[in-house]
């Protein structure tokens, strides 16, 4: 019997799909179980978190608050929060438990976020975002640890690429579903907040459940942990570590929040939207919407590349370039006075995070013990955590103050100072890579 001879064109498509399925296998390669389904877990929480984050500060200024108040509602609970990031890293370390820490983080973040619905004070607010960060507390650090734990240190900073690339995935579906409720739903301002609020809490839960479900602790075959006391813990962490963490809090003071540049785009014409928007629809909160929905884009493109470079040419190149990218970024704000330079700005800010967060992380548990990760990304969080407060309140003040220029002002600085420290530690220092 004859066999039929492939066509050209079949032969064609064969090839073009044998050449996607390798490259989505080369994308995929190093990234275990766990990384991929706590990607998922994130895409999920980030879609739900950041339906939010975009119009909070939106709805801050609606019930009352200033630039001040809505710096200290960032800051605080951030700081809050922090406490207790080292503290459920370390526990996951002295327990050799992931999961219970993952699962119970996750799950008081769900269950506080239907309170915003409700909500109707800047003191409210504060208290919803406390305790919703307090739950990200009690996550981050296992979460982190148990990607790390379930990934081989040279693909280390890909992994943690890939899972900042799957949360801002969800932070580029989570403002698109608030746009859309935006411009299809005939409402006012405050009624169109609370029922983007009330969607939000969807995805959050569907992300607890796909932990119960999915998620697995690796297995106990590492030597038994040296974390010991909470003291020695830390303590065993070592200098490289340290010197990186005033590298870490030097730049973080400075850091501008998502608030600011949402507030930014809220200040600067949006004439281009005034256009296309229906009537009844206010087309700052579009443009303030659009262009965050491009910065996490930006951000997700950027992300796995940016761990792939760390991987191959060393964390230290990785992150100066990322600070060197805020300095830009802040120079934009500052001078941002037309749509084109906001885009611009928008953009920069999306390559910085993308290029910086999972890097940074990576850096963190190279340069530890790797009994030790669980308190290194806690201390790292925390460290974090503590000067989002005094550096929220200084660029509110800025803010309200002096204008909007002084705050980007501010972080441009911080940032060329942090590039110093990281420069003058990183000879030697901060360098060296130990065995995970």
């Amino acid at each position: 019997m004859p066999v039929a001879e492939s066509s050209p064109a079949n032969t064609s498509a064969d090839a073009a799909s044998a050449k996607r399925l390798k490259k989505r296998r080369r994308i995929l390669a190093g990234i275990s179980t766990n990384v991929l389904i706590l990607g998922v877990v994130s895409l999920l929480t980030d879609a739900s978190s950041e339906m939010i984050y975009p119009i909070m500060p939106l709805f801050l200024s609606a019930i009352g608050a200033t630039g001040l108040v809505i710096g200290l509602i960032e800051g605080a609970s951030e700081t809050t929060a922090s406490f207790l990031k080292v503290v459920s890293g370390w526990y996951s370390d002295k327990l050799d438990k992931r999961k219970p820490f993952i699962t119970g983080g996750y799950s008081l973040s769900s269950l506080v976020k239907p309170l915003l619905i409700f909500a109707t004070t800047p003191a409210q607010v504060l208290g919803i975002r406390i305790s919703e960060r307090v739950g990200k507390g009690i996550r981050s650090a296992p979460r982190d640890a148990l990607i790390a734990d379930s990934t081989s240190t040279d693909v280390r900073g890909k992994a943690y690429g890939f899972h900042k690339a799957m949360d801002s995935t969800g932070a580029v579906l989570g403002p698109v579903v608030a746009l859309i409720v935006i411009l299809l739903v005939v409402a006012t301002e405050m009624k169109t907040f609370r029922l983007v609020f009330t969607i939000a809490v969807i995805p959050a839960f569907a992300g607890v459940l796909v932990i119960l479900l999915f998620v697995r602790e690796k297995e106990q075959t590492r030597k038994p942990s040296s974390a010991g006391t909470f003291r020695k813990g830390l303590g065993g962490l070592g200098k490289p570590f340290w010197l990186l963490m005033i590298v870490v809090v030097t730049f973080y003071i400075g850091e501008i929040s998502y608030a600011f540049f949402i507030l930014r785009a809220e200040d600067v014409n949006s004439n281009p939207f005034d256009r296309i928007v229906p009537p009844g629809v206010d087309p700052e909160i579009v443009q303030a919407i659009v262009l965050y929905i491009i910065f996490n884009i930006v951000f997700v493109i950027t992300a796995i590349p940016a761990g792939n470079l760390s991987d191959k040419y060393g964390r230290k190149p990785v992150i100066m370039t990322a600070f060197a990218i805020f300095v830009v970024t802040c120079a934009a704000m500052l001078y941002a006075g037309h749509l084109v330079v906001l885009l611009a700005g928008f953009v920069l800010f999306g390559v910085y995070k993308g290029a910086s967060e999972g890097v940074f992380k990576a850096y963190v548990t190279d340069v530890v013990p790797a009994d030790l990760k669980g308190t290194a990304l806690g201390a790292f969080h925390t460290s974090v955590g503590l000067v989002m407060l005094p550096g929220g309140i200084i660029a509110g003040y800025f803010w309200d103050s002096v204008g909007h220029w002084s705050t980007f002002a501010y972080g441009l600085v911080m940032s060329l100072i942090a590039m110093v420290l990281l420069f003058v530690f990183g000879l030697a220092k901060i360098d060296k890579v130990k065995p995970a």
